[in-house]
């Protein structure tokens, strides 16, 4: 054996060791996290207050031993949920494919960093391939995309395209005062932050009505147009919803898209808005796109969930008129934290993004020429996102993201049957999603005293359920709507919400809605002895 084979040899030997030791510490860490066998939601946790904590924070004077560094970094998993745990239903967190897993800590072994290919090897490509892939799901053949950490940051690439799009000269010398942005009433809370973040202000952001099922009421949106092209207002964006966490708010694209051609159409103007769908939770129903009625009929069996699903695909069809969408990879696509991409019909964005100075051509296509940091916002550019994202794209393929829906839909539906059998609690979900949302009346607080008010018997209930989860106990972990709306023009109310998320629950429902029942007796008894008082709580307005 030469001598150049034996380093070969002793290299990859030592990379099989580093994968060894990688594993042993791995299972290490999880041993110092002290897991049991309960099913328990989440981490058990105690109260604390972050000034306090942080005035015991020094840098050591000598380095720890890996045991000693586990063993404190244990500490940070306490209070995190549990997304293995069938009572882990507190929002839209699945399990990831352990797959994905395993791909994601291969490029934190390797340390890959997909600024540039030079030094990145093939990660932007990967980037690519799963950029265009996704986007001809929806038709777009030349479709571009960046891998992100968030769905903010989808937004945020769509309004900045969108800004650059409208007035080119703002890359070199800034944002005119002249744009706004048109989107859903029922769209995420973070647009008027992008738009501040962008220095477009968060004023300039200005939603719109919507009709009954929350999409966006057109004649309304006309109306907004026409007043702002008045102003003297350029559109710069159009942000459509494609499915929100709660009540599943979807434009119908071809409606929205039409109106707007026509009134830019009427009005003479020079420019077109930029387009953008935020369908970082409908990516999913992509995958249904383009099927026949028999195909539709042998994927989804169950008439009610295929009709939900269907309408849901066709209210997205116009997405092939956009300039971009928004996925969430880690919301329902079974990949960990951060899995999300911004997908550009074509390749523009490259240009739309950066500050003005280049245009990408035939050259930067080469491999070793290709340059991300010219338009995303980071320099350091972790591969986590692309690893995941490529492994859960082809482990399940178009038909097990279509099974995979389905089954979500068909778990909801097992949870509402049980949620429906419990005495004083109502499902109020109208929704085109799987989420449940519902309300409890608390009958025995009631009849013991009329002197509560029924809101606050509710915040101070979920109050309980998170301090006793808090505890490792094994209850449902369930979240709260402050102000939820069954329709845009409804009365609010408090209401409940229940995620289903854990595919393998499906046979523990009856289990979990009888451990959510005992937990309301629980907390009636104890508020009708007065172990518990009910008071005044402030709580965050819903997550949309």
């Amino acid at each position: 054996m030469n001598k150049k084979a034996i380093v070969e040899e002793e290299f990859l030997h030592s990379q099989e060791e580093n994968l060894t030791t990688l594993l042993n510490k791995t299972a290490l860490l999880q041993k110092q996290l002290k897991a049991n066998n309960h099913l328990n939601p989440k981490f058990p946790s105690e109260t604390f207050l972050y000034k306090k904590e942080l005035e015991m924070s020094y840098m050591p004077e000598t380095g720890v031993n890996t045991e000693g560094v586990f063993a404190s970094l244990s500490e940070m998993f306490d209070g995190s949920m549990r997304p293995q745990s069938p009572y882990a239903l507190f929002n839209m967190l699945p399990s990831p494919l352990l797959d994905t897993v395993a791909a994601t800590t291969m490029t934190q072994l390797y340390n890959s960093n997909s600024l540039m290919d030079t030094f990145g090897g093939k990660t932007i490509l990967f980037e690519q391939r799963i950029a265009r892939a996704i986007g001809r799901l929806v038709g777009w053949d030349q479709s571009h995309g960046i891998s992100c950490n968030g769905g903010k940051l989808t937004l945020f690439y769509a309004i900045k395209s969108a800004i650059s799009k409208i007035a080119p000269e703002s890359r070199r010398e800034g944002i005119p005062k002249d744009l706004v942005v048109l989107t859903n009433e029922g769209a995420h809370y973070c647009v008027e932050h992008v738009c501040s973040i962008l220095g477009l202000g968060a004023n300039q952001c200005i939603r719109i009505r919507t009709k009954e099922d929350w999409r966006m009421d057109v004649d309304k949106l006309k109306q907004v147009i026409h007043d702002q092209l008045a102003k003297g207002k350029r559109i710069a964006a159009i942000v459509c919803c494609g499915g929100t966490t709660i009540n599943f708010a979807c434009d119908d694209t071809n409606e929205v898209y039409q109106c707007v051609k026509q009134v830019f159409k009427e009005t003479n103007q020079t420019y077109f808005p930029y387009f953008h769908l935020d369908s970082v939770i409908g990516w999913l129903w992509f995958n249904f796109m383009g099927l026949s009625e028999e195909e539709w009929e042998q994927r989804v069996e169950n008439p009610e969930i295929r009709f939900k699903i269907k309408r849901v695909a066709q209210k997205l069809e116009g997405v092939s008129h956009f300039d971009s969408f928004g996925v969430d990879m880690h919301k329902n696509g079974l990949c960990p934290y951060s899995t999300s991409f911004f997908v550009s019909k074509t390749d523009e964005c490259f240009n739309l993004l950066n500050d003005g100075s280049y245009t990408y051509g035939e050259n930067d296509y080469e491999f070793g020429n290709f340059r991300a940091y010219r338009y995303t916002i980071e320099n350091s550019r972790p591969a986590t996102g692309i690893a995941a994202a490529w492994v859960a794209m082809n482990r399940l393929g178009k038909t097990g993201y279509q099974e995979y829906l389905v089954r979500l839909h068909t778990l909801s539906s097992l949870f509402k049957k049980e949620l429906e059998n419990l005495s004083g609690v109502s499902v109020i979900t109208a929704s085109l999603g799987w989420e449940i949302v519902f309300t409890i009346s608390f009958n025995r607080i009631q009849s013991y005293s009329s002197d509560f008010d029924p809101n606050e018997i509710a915040k101070t209930f979920i109050q309980y359920c998170w301090n006793e989860t808090n505890k490792g106990r094994e209850i449902p972990l369930i979240s709260i709507v402050p102000e939820f709306k069954v329709t845009p023009e409804d009365r609010t109310r408090i209401a409940f919400l229940l995620y289903p998320m854990h595919l393998f629950s499906v046979d523990k429902t009856g289990e979990i809605i009888s451990k959510l029942a005992s937990c309301i007796y629980e907390f009636e008894m104890k508020v009708i002895s007065g172990e518990i008082v009910i008071e005044n709580r402030l709580l965050e307005k819903p997550i949309r």
